[in-house]
């Protein structure tokens, strides 16, 4: 994007008019309220903080003359204030000029140079105590007019509106509540209303035999039919107050739903800013740092019309400045070096503001650099303890990306003025998830780096899902929340060592959110599960609850400063029936589901020793293949082991008993052909069946498969689960 700077200046000078329009007219106020008996010191006092501050404006945007006339102005207010001089009627004439002087530059209409620098030399001189001729009055003129409408707030102000504004968001859901209790109320006269016609009919059949009984039993069972008549009576009273209550709770709920829209809405609008906001001055500043760094960048920006919370756009302007800092350091290339790759000598960066829904947003920040190198992260990572080599090894593509986030991990050599602390990424997935939101990282080598930033559009209100687990209520910020799923309870395996969900080709680690909070209780696994698949910091994963209890519109209310962080807990809520339920912070539970084991998910008995279960043996180098086979197997009522590499799967064969083996070919230390071959070579497995399931589909893998002695060669591209069991089944 091309910077325009006259643009931005006009923008600037528009700002600074309508600061000093406010700062002239208290200015004038004062000085038309003295005398020449002077004035108070804390008049004197307020002045000179409005040139001062007047002249801190004009310097901010570049009116020399303004500044110039207001720093001699605050030399003669200074030392007044300083009890050096005396307020005289001349020294209190001569702001007066100062002030009249100022006007007319705001006004737009330009002071002549010599006049403006007489009446400089004359406020200075004055300064030092001397005695000056007044200089002929400039023509006075009106304060720029203000935009009608446009008036300043105080941020303690507008947060006790905000406050004002949510409490009545919370009146309306409890009235919505109360307004539904009162038709469950109205509607449990229902079955009585059905039961009256054939209660009436017998009623009249006992008081016509009334006559055929003896005094006494008359006298009873009349009374009694009178009670019945008059407790009909009081019940027809009640179910028509219960229905004129529910429509009056209704309509009263209805209202006062209107009333928070509104005034809701009106809030966020006054609070709600065009992205440009955001963007203001980002543009230079991208250009002033590629040009310290040698290099060439077009900046392009598109969506800035989209309106965002004022609150949001501030925390995100730290978090852009990051983005573009390490895209500048670490992601665009020199022109020269980008002209040796055969890209354009000019880098290109770009921002985009993408409304998703109606209270969503995305900030997507893109380059076209070198993108991230992944192995330079790990050696990184590495060498500072994060990993160990086993787990690097294992690492995928994506998670290796997502080393980036780690505090005090960056792959610069050198610590410069735009990067290589490491500090900058963990702050920004810290602010982002402070917010309510998620980040989402895509690099390709040669071709760029693009973060995708998941927002709400407003911090007032968001939608959450409300959940139960161990007796208690909590809150589920929706933004994270992938899927909600209910499973039989076979749905979940025992896969690596811990409780699992295989859904849509993947392999999902499941915890049980009782386990995760630290709550006693375990989730009921009896029947169907309810599920919860979340996606943080990139990785899905699956959390277990006792109910869903559905989800809607929550306003967030901080913890106080006595519980400022508070681990799983993102702030609280108040539902409409008044209960107050914590909102869970989602990057902190999945950090510590990490820290605990399967918990009340694990199996609570093994297979018992001597089993006639076929026991069959997967060798796959792949964490999710290897998963999903696992799963394909352990349902169909195999007793499974796996291996994670050809090398270990012949260790194992060495060790124990297997009816059949189940391998990839491509795997380290020792490939699928290898261990097949060594296996009949051996006279103890020559006899085992063999299964090849792998990406190799070319005439020729094939034929080496078959020559190595493999059973079945299945091709992952177009291998279906039926295939694969029914080549077991005729195996073994």
């Amino acid at each position: 994007m091309t910077l325009d700077r006259n643009a931005l200046q006009q923008r600037l000078l528009e700002s600074f008019r309508i600061e000093a329009g406010e700062r002239l007219g208290v200015l004038a106020d004062t000085l038309a309220n003295w005398r020449e008996g002077g004035a108070s010191a804390e008049a004197i006092e307020s002045l000179f903080r409005e040139v001062h501050s007047l002249k801190g404006a004009a310097r901010a945007v570049s009116l020399t003359t303004v500044e110039r006339l207001c720093h001699a102005w605050e030399s003669l207010l200074g030392a007044v204030r300083a009890g050096r001089l005396e307020l005289t009627p001349e020294r209190v004439e001569l702001c007066r000029h100062a002030l009249r002087a100022v006007q007319q530059q705001q006004a737009g209409k330009a002071l002549e140079t010599d006049a403006g620098e007489q009446l400089c030399a004359k406020l200075e001189g004055a300064a030092r105590g001397e005695t000056v001729a007044l200089p002929a009055a400039p023509v006075a003129a009106p304060a720029a007019p203000v935009e009608p409408g446009m008036v300043r707030v105080s941020a303690r102000r507008l947060d006790t509106l905000l406050f004002h504004s949510e409490s009545l968001l919370q009146h309306k859901l409890e009235a919505q509540a109360y307004a539904r209790r009162l038709r469950e109320h109205a509607v449990a006269f229902d079955p009585q209303r059905g039961n009256r016609l054939l209660a009436t009919g017998n009623l009249k059949l006992l008081h016509a035999s009334l006559e055929q009984l003896p005094l006494a039993s008359r006298d009873a069972l009349k009374g009694l039919l009178d009670y019945l008549n008059w407790s009909q009576a009081q019940l027809d009273r009640l179910h028509f107050e219960a229905i004129q209550l529910e429509k009056a709770g209704r309509h009263l709920a209805q209202g006062l739903s209107q009333l928070s829209d509104a005034h809701v809405g009106e809030l966020q609008a006054v609070l709600l800013l065009a992205g440009s906001n955001l963007i203001e001055g980002l543009p230079a500043m991208v250009q002033d740092l590629a040009s310290q760094a040698g290099k060439r960048v077009e900046l392009q920006v598109r969506g800035t019309d989209l309106q965002v919370d004022k609150r949001i756009l501030d925390e995100l302007r730290n978090v852009l400045t990051h983005l573009l800092r390490n895209a500048l350091d670490h992601g665009l290339e020199s022109a020269q070096q980008r002209e040796a790759a055969g890209k354009p000598p000019v880098g290109l960066l770009q921002i985009d503001l993408l409304q998703e829904s109606a209270d969503r947003f995305e900030l997507r920040v893109q380059d076209d650099g070198a993108g991230i190198d992944v192995e330079a992260l790990k050696a990184k990572a590495l060498a500072a303890g994060l990993l160990s080599e086993e787990q690097a090894a294992t690492l995928s593509e994506a998670e290796s990306r997502r080393l980036i986030f780690h505090s005090g991990l960056s792959t610069s050599a050198l610590i410069t003025d735009l990067s290589g602390r490491g500090l900058g990424m963990a702050i920004v997935q810290e602010v982002v998830e402070r917010l309510g939101g998620r980040i989402e990282l895509e690099s390709a080598p040669g071709r760029g780096t693009c973060f995708h930033l998941h927002l709400p559009l407003s911090l007032s209100t968001f939608r959450a899902v409300i959940v139960r687990i161990a007796e208690r209520t909590f809150a589920v910020p929706a933004l994270a929340v992938e899927r909600c799923l209910r499973l039989p309870a076979d749905a979940l395996k025992t896969l690596e060592n811990r409780p699992s969900l295989v859904r849509d080709g993947r392999v999902l680690p499941v915890w049980a959110l009782a386990d995760v909070l630290g709550l006693s209780g375990p989730a009921n696994r009896e029947g169907e599960l309810t599920l919860l698949l979340l996606k943080v910091r990139g990785e899905p994963f699956v959390l277990l609850v006792d109910e869903l209890l559905g989800d809607q519109e929550i306003t967030v209310k901080s913890l106080g400063r006595q519980l400022l962080r508070v681990r799983n807990l993102l702030g609280a809520t108040l539902l409409g029936d008044g209960q107050l339920v914590p909102i869970l912070h989602p990057g902190d539970l999945y950090r510590s589901a990490l820290a605990v084991g399967a918990g009340s998910l694990e199996r609570k008995a093994e297979q018992a020793p001597g089993s006639s279960l076929q026991r069959l043996l997967i060798a796959e180098d792949s964490f999710t293949s290897r998963g999903l086979l696992k799963a394909i197997l352990e349902g169909a009522g195999y007793q499974v082991a796996t291996a994670n590499d050809g090398l270990e799967a012949w260790n194992a064969l060495k060790q124990g008993a297997f009816d059949l083996l189940v391998s990839d070919v491509e795997m380290p230390r020792m490939d699928g052909f290898t261990l097949t071959s060594r296996i009949r070579a051996d006279r103890e497995l020559t006899d085992l069946p063999v299964v090849l399931v792998t990406a190799l589909h070319s005439a020729e893998d094939r034929a080496r498969g078959l020559e190595v002695g493999a059973n079945a060669y299945l091709v992952k591209s177009g291998f279906e689960q039926d295939s694969l069991l029914d080549a077991i089944r005729r195996l073994i």
